[in-house]
């Protein structure tokens, strides 16, 4: 089935009235944002029914025709590891599309492999073998080869009867429930989950995790004005301040904008008011009493935490291995070292887990 290239508002119109009469639909999208702080939509793939078409959102404006569809609850879209493609539809629509069925989730409620590709996934089921030649594809330029759309369509082609496949297996080990919470909590609170994270946007700076006292408080400030450059800009926080230019000037400790301009590129990245801006933030962090300082230091529990630590994620193993998936599936480490440490707002107690394996954990503590 060759994908039809979507290019005109009447086009898209015609496409997702068809589709409005499917009950299930498949979706993917091509984005950019190796330069950019927010990803840039480039392709919308929809299958449906018999027919695979390619969306170019930059020839259309693709809101007044796909938001309703992507909103019609009659019609479950399916995705796969959907986050990214989430992210980018609320980015351009402000909109999150509901319902959703993501194969890459189900697949970790019914097999070891909690994060399988989709590719994987596809061969797996199918024994179909997923070209990888546009992998490195740029969908912000115009035309789109035959082949590169081709390549697109393939990540929707199979998605509808990968759902159906999954539905069946589902149902049949009685995790249908679990599926529809896991998904349901993809669809809500979009404004917290794809909001700038400024509060700990230090944690991602690579190297700061060798540094303690006073360098860590000022990585952190760093790390929090590039953050705010970068979603002001949009552009990726590299184009603002690489990460070793961040650990080099908190290892540098400069006392002023001209001891900072001196450092590494500083001065060919940033001008004279953002040297400037920079520096003072940097004397907040040195105005800073110890306390307040951030700390890498991670959770060390005590010998009773330690013992109820092990039993905890032993559970974890034994329960995992005879629902046959990933223990990281009920409840990662770093949860279980926090259910140890005495924290109750986790996942690992709500919906189907607390029902699986979170009631008991807590009665073991």
């Amino acid at each position: 089935m060759n994908p039809a290239l979507i290019q005109t508002p009447q086009a898209l119109e015609r496409l997702c009235e068809d589709l409005g009469h499917e009950s299930v639909i498949a979706i993917d999208t091509e984005f950019a944002r190796e330069r950019s702080y927010f990803p840039h939509l480039g392709l919308v793939q929809i299958a449906g029914g018999d027919r695979i078409a390619c969306i170019d959102p930059l020839a259309v404006d693709i809101g007044p025709a796909l938001a309703p569809l992507l909103l019609d609850e009659s019609v479950t879209k399916i995705f796969h590891a959907c986050l990214q493609d989430m992210e980018v539809i609320w980015h351009t629509l402000g909109i999150l599309p509901c319902p959703i069925h993501d194969t890459q989730l189900a697949a970790a409620l019914m097999s070891e492999n909690h994060q399988i590709s989709y590719a994987n996934l596809v061969e797996q089921e199918t024994g179909a073998k997923l070209a990888k030649s546009e992998t490195r594809t740029d969908w912000l330029r115009r035309p789109l080869s035959s082949a590169q759309l081709e390549y697109a369509a393939d990540d929707v082609r199979y998605l509808v009867p990968l759902y159906r496949v999954q539905v069946e297996q589902l149902a049949h080990l009685q995790r249908s429930d679990w599926l529809r919470q896991e998904c349901a909590q993809l669809c809500v609170s979009p404004q917290t989950r794809f909001a700038p994270e400024l509060s700990g946007c230090w944690k991602r700076v690579r190297g700061a995790n060798r540094l303690q006292g006073l360098e860590l408080a000022l990585v952190e400030r760093i790390a929090a004005w590039r953050e705010h450059r970068a979603v002001e800009q949009d552009l990726s926080r590299r184009r603002i301040l690489p990460d070793e230019l961040v650990i080099e000037i908190a290892s540098r400790r400069p006392a002023n904008s001209s001891d900072l301009a001196r450092i590494g590129r500083a001065q060919s990245l940033l001008n004279h008011d953002q040297l400037v801006s920079l520096a003072d933030e940097l004397n907040h962090a040195y105005a800073m009493p110890a306390d307040e300082w951030p700390s890498n230091r991670h959770f060390r529990p005590d010998a009773e935490q330690a013992a109820a630590l092990r039993l905890i994620l032993e559970k974890l193993r034994r329960c995992a291995g005879d629902l046959g998936i990933s223990p990281g599936v009920l409840c990662n480490r770093r949860d279980a070292e926090k259910l140890v440490a005495g924290r109750r707002d986790l996942p690992v107690l709500q919906g189907w887990r607390n029902e699986v394996i979170g009631r008991e954990l807590l009665a073991m503590l």
